[in-house]
C-alpha cells in the first residue's frame, strides 16, 4: 500500500502551515475552515489559499494580501489582479436586499477581516515588522484605536502589548498532493510505470535514502519549493541541478513548470533496451542510407514539425550543428518563463549542456 493510501493515521489529521516566523508547522487539520467558494487561479506557494471577500459575489482576497475580482467579466473564470501593497481599494458589497454599494477599503482590512480573530475594541489593523505593504496575514495584528495611536507614535511596540494574535487557517490540498507526487516519484525510481517511454527516461532514478526514511521529509521540501506558473502543471526535477547519478534528493531538485521539464527530458539521450554510446547515434542525428551522410534533426517548441540539419560527413560534426540548435531553442523557450520561474532556476537554465549521449 503507497504512502498516501496510508494516510488514515497521524499524517492525514495534520495540515502543514507556515507560522509567524515563516517556518513550516504541522497544524490540526480539523481546526481548519474549507474554502466556501474556490476559484482556481495561480497562488504564490503551497500556502496562499483565495476566500471571498465577506459581502459581496466577486472579490476574492489572499492571505498574502492579493485581491483578484471577475466583477465586469464575461467570463466568470478570468481575474483581474488588484495592485499589492499600501494601496487602496473600492469593492462593490451586496447588501441584504440586493442592493449593490461602493466600500472604501485596503488589502490589510480585507486580510484581517477573513483570516485574523478579532476580538471587541480591538477595531485597527497593525503591520508587526513596520512595512504596510506586507500584508501577509501573519504580518497583521488587530489592536485598538488607542493602541493603534500609542504604536504609530512609536510610544510602545507590538510586543510589549504582550498579545497573541489568532489566526483563521483555511483548508489547502498541498500536503495530500504533496504525498501523491512523492509516490509517483517513488513509482519511477521503482520502475513500476507501464508505459515504456516513461520508464526510459527514468531508468536510472533512485531516491535519496532521507525522503525514502522520511516520507514527511519530501512533503516539507516539496511545500517550502512549490509554486506556479500560469496553468501549468508543475513537475520535480532532477537534472537541472543534478549530477547525472539521476538520484532525486534536495541538493539535486527544483520545482519546474511542464514545458520547461519536458524541455529538458527532450534536451538528453535516451536509450531503449540493449542500447548504449557504442551502438546508437549522437541525440538528434540520423543517418541517410543514400547519402551516407549523417544530419541532424529538430523539431523546434511549438512547431509541429521536425527539420532536417545540414549533412556531415562524421556523426560528431552532425551533432555540433543539433547542439548549437538545441540550445538556442532552449533559451528562447526559457526566455519566455522569465519573471514566472525562481531567478535561481531561470539563471542555471544558461549552464545546460546538451551532450551527444
Amino acid at each position: 500500500m503507497s504512502d498516501i493510501e496510508n494516510l488514515s493515521g497521524q499524517d492525514r489529521k495534520i495540515q502543514y502551515i507556515l507560522n509567524e516566523h515563516g517556518e513550516l508547522t504541522e497544524f490540526p487539520k480539523e481546526k481548519c475552515i474549507p474554502v466556501e467558494y474556490p476559484i482556481k487561479y495561480r497562488v504564490r506557494n503551497a500556502f496562499e489559499v483565495f476566500v471571498r471577500v465577506e459581502y459581496t459575489e466577486n472579490y476574492w482576497i489572499s492571505n498574502y494580501g492579493r485581491c483578484v475580482n471577475n466583477y465586469n467579466r464575461k467570463d466568470k473564470n478570468t481575474f483581474y489582479i488588484h495592485k499589492e501593497g499600501d494601496v487602496h481599494y473600492t469593492v462593490f458589497e451586496i447588501d441584504i436586499d440586493g442592493t449593490k454599494y461602493r466600500r472604501e477599503t485596503s488589502p490589510a482590512e480585507l486580510v484581517a477581516k477573513a483570516f485574523l480573530v478579532r476580538y471587541g475594541g480591538r477595531t485597527k489593523v497593525w503591520h508587526k515588522d513596520g512595512d504596510n505593504s506586507n500584508n501577509w496575514y501573519k504580518n497583521l495584528l488587530y489592536v485598538s484605536p488607542k493602541e493603534y495611536k500609542n504604536l504609530k507614535a512609536g510610544k510602545i511596540t507590538w510586543q510589549e502589548l504582550n498579545r497573541q494574535q489568532e489566526y483563521i487557517e483555511y483548508e489547502n490540498k498541498a500536503t495530500v498532493h504533496a504525498y501523491k507526487v512523492y509516490n509517483g516519484i517513488l513509482a519511477r525510481c521503482g520502475d513500476t510505470v507501464d508505459d515504456d517511454n516513461v520508464r526510459s527516461c527514468y531508468d536510472k532514478s533512485t531516491m535519496w535514502q532521507g525522503w525514502l526514511d522520511n516520507p514527511k521529509s519530501f512533503v516539507k521540501w516539496y511545500l517550502e519549493h512549490y509554486y506556479e506558473c500560469d496553468d501549468e502543471e508543475m513537475d520535480v526535477d532532477k537534472d537541472l541541478f543534478g549530477d547525472g547519478s539521476g538520484m532525486y534528493c534536495p541538493d539535486f531538485c527544483c520545482i519546474l513548470p511542464k514545458g520547461l521539464n519536458t524541455l529538458l527530458a527532450n534536451s538528453k539521450k535516451h536509450y531503449k533496451e540493449e542500447q548504449t554510446e557504442d551502438n546508437v547515434l549522437p541525440l538528434g542525428v540520423r543517418y541517410s542510407g543514400k547519402t551516407g551522410k549523417y544530419y541532424g534533426e529538430i523539431q523546434f517548441t511549438g512547431t509541429e514539425r521536425a527539420i532536417s540539419l545540414s549533412e556531415w560527413n562524421t556523426a560528431e560534426e552532425a551533432f555540433a550543428e543539433y547542439k548549437i540548435m538545441k540550445q538556442a531553442d532552449i533559451m528562447t523557450v526559457v526566455a519566455r518563463y522569465k519573471n514566472k520561474i525562481p531567478e535561481y532556476i531561470y539563471k542555471r537554465f544558461f549552464t545546460v549542456d546538451v551532450k551527444p549521449y
